[in-house]
């Protein structure tokens, strides 16, 4: 009977140290996080964004905006336009941008340029960091193929 209970007591101990190493773990990685999230929100960056509604008018382009470092896309379009959006747990769909609506076949869509030319938003907005001096552009445009044609 005494080999029984000392496998409790081992078996209590193991949990007890488990849940004190676990908390602590938990502790330390929630420190870091907030310390290198206060340093990355105070360091600004520029970033260009372009919206394209779609119908003939020239692109409205709003060049070396200032944002927070790990701003998204959806908040530097929420600071330089009016956003009409559903949030899902896929991420925010943009419903109209400056009172424009999506109308099949034209839809809001994305895009983003580099030296290798114009990529398509692999992911919603609100999920996609922008980075320093980067050009990203809205596109109401047709989606009736896929993948839509560059901009």
């Amino acid at each position: 009977m005494a080999f029984v209970e000392n496998k409790w007591i081992l078996a209590v101990l193991v949990m007890l140290c488990w849940a004190l190493a676990t908390s602590f773990m938990a502790g330390h990685y929630y420190f870091q996080y907030t310390d290198l999230s206060a340093k990355v929100k105070e360091r600004i960056i520029s970033a260009n964004l372009g919206i394209n509604y779609g119908n003939g008018s020239d692109i409205r382009w709003f060049n070396e905006t200032k944002i927070n470092a790990g701003s998204t896309l959806f908040d530097l379009t929420k600071l330089l336009s009016s956003v009409n959006y559903t949030g899902s747990l896929s991420g925010a769909s943009i419903n109209a941008i400056d009172s424009v609506p999506n109308s099949y076949p034209r839809w809001w869509v994305w895009w983003s340029h580099s030296s290798y030319g114009w990529t398509f938003g692999p992911v919603s907005c609100d999920r996609y960091i922008v980075g320093e001096n980067e050009t990203v552009l809205w596109y109401r445009q047709d989606i009736s193929t896929y993948p839509p044609p560059q901009p």
